[in-house]
């Protein structure tokens, strides 16, 4: 048998390279490179307003979506702990198999209770809600209309469909309308929102959305990951504030954030919920979330509902950090949910504001491209309703010393 002499071949294009030259992780190799520290930062406690860091530190925190202070509370840490004795680590199958527990259930039908829905359903993540929801609906023909801004869960389920999926300009009713107007008036359509977006806290105009939604005959999904526990009178989010919660075909959340926990969860009617425990691949293919952390939610979701001043407070203390951030030259992005940017511009401007920050006793998050557009880097902060006046004025002041500092340091406008 003659053998091949040939050498093996070197003309091949990597299929890594995406991985290998990411921008970011060359960034991130770099240890003089701006925010090279600000990722994946290691704690040592719960991530409570004072929070323990593994350099031993105790620091302000600003960085964490544990919105009402629940995290650390001892009956979400106690109904936890009980769960595991009685349950075990891990559910060890998916939903449709042996992954349902009675905690599974309550906290599903105490969802949907909580949002006057029929039906809700859980997933492993908040990511996986919006992937089992926008993956499983729409066919060929159909068309999803996304936000630009939205998470990024959200363009990726998006992707997923079958439909379509076309982007219009971020909270612009204008460019909604245009993408409605070119619709083939037989395609089926969806809009897709954030009630309140991660990197800035603006909130969509839900009731113009839902007015347009009306008028085109299209259904409206928005995801509340930022808006459960923070904003509405009972802390359903951005939706019920703005009065169109009724409206909403579905809603995804994030347990991870007000609920103190892990997982997501849709709310929708009983009939599409049916079909997403039928086909969505994150429900019928991954393993149903552990009883540890549905019995952290549910416990976490009947203290919201049994003590809704936390939410009052929660406002109130996003209002009194735009309001000190503003009156020492930092003033915030607008918006209205617990999520506050502070703009810090160029990355090197970003990543410095954020060491001194940090160094000076207050975690935040940098923010640079590509979650934001190049050149307009923000420290990204989160409030808890837990988080005292004293504090949340130390970390404005801290904070706009910070950023004001780096502008200095890098050359940019102060």
């Amino acid at each position: 048998m003659q053998q091949d002499s040939r050498g093996p071949r070197t003309d091949r294009r990597d299929p890594f390279a995406p991985l290998l030259e990411n921008p970011l992780a060359a960034m991130l190799r770099d240890p003089e490179g701006p925010g090279h520290a600000a990722l994946a930062v290691p704690t040592s406690s719960a991530p409570l307003p004072v929070t323990r860091y593994a350099d031993g530190r105790e620091r302000i925190n600003l960085g964490t979506g544990n919105y009402l202070g629940l995290a650390g509370d001892p009956r979400v840490v106690e109904a936890a702990a009980a769960a595991l004795a009685q349950y075990g680590t891990s559910t060890a199958g998916s939903r449709v198999l042996n992954g349902t527990t009675a905690l599974h259930l309550a906290l599903e039908e105490e969802l949907a209770d909580h949002y006057g829905t029929e039906a809700a359903v859980l997933t492993s993540s908040g990511v996986n809600a919006n992937v089992a929801l926008l993956s499983t609906i729409c066919g060929p023909d159909d068309v999803l209309l996304v936000d630009g801004h939205v998470h990024a869960s959200l363009h990726a389920a998006a992707a997923a469909s079958r439909g379509t999926a076309l982007r219009w300009r971020h909270n612009d009713l204008g460019s909604l309308v245009q993408r409605l107007d070119a619709l083939d008036p037989r395609a089926g359509a969806v809009v897709v929102v954030d009630g309140v977006y991660s990197m800035t806290g603006e909130v969509a105009p839900l009731a113009e959305i839902a007015d347009l939604c009306a008028r085109y005959g299209t259904r409206l999904v928005v995801d509340e990951a930022h808006g459960l526990g923070v904003l509405g009178k009972t802390g359903r989010g951005a939706a019920e504030q703005l009065g169109v919660l009724s409206r909403v075909d579905a809603v995804t959340v994030a347990l991870s954030k007000a609920l103190a926990s892990i997982g997501g969860a849709i709310m929708t009617s009983r009939a599409a919920a049916e079909g997403i425990r039928a086909s969505a691949m994150p429900y019928v293919f991954s393993a149903g979330n552990d009883p540890a952390s549905v019995a952290a939610a549910l416990a976490a979701l009947r203290i919201l509902r049994s003590e809704p001043e936390r939410v009052v407070r929660l406002q109130d203390n996003c209002e009194l950090l735009r309001q000190v951030l503003a009156d020492h030259g930092a003033a915030p992005v607008s918006g209205e949910g617990a999520v506050i940017a502070v703009p810090t511009g160029r990355d090197e401007v970003t990543g410095l504001a954020w060491r001194l920050a940090f160094d000076a006793g207050v975690y935040t998050n940098a923010v640079t491209y590509p979650a934001v557009p190049r050149g307009r880097g923000v420290l990204r902060l989160t409030l808890m309703a837990t988080h005292t006046e004293e504090q949340l004025v130390r970390a404005g002041e801290l904070i706009a010393e910070a950023v004001a500092a780096a502008r200095i340091a890098a050359g940019a406008p102060v």
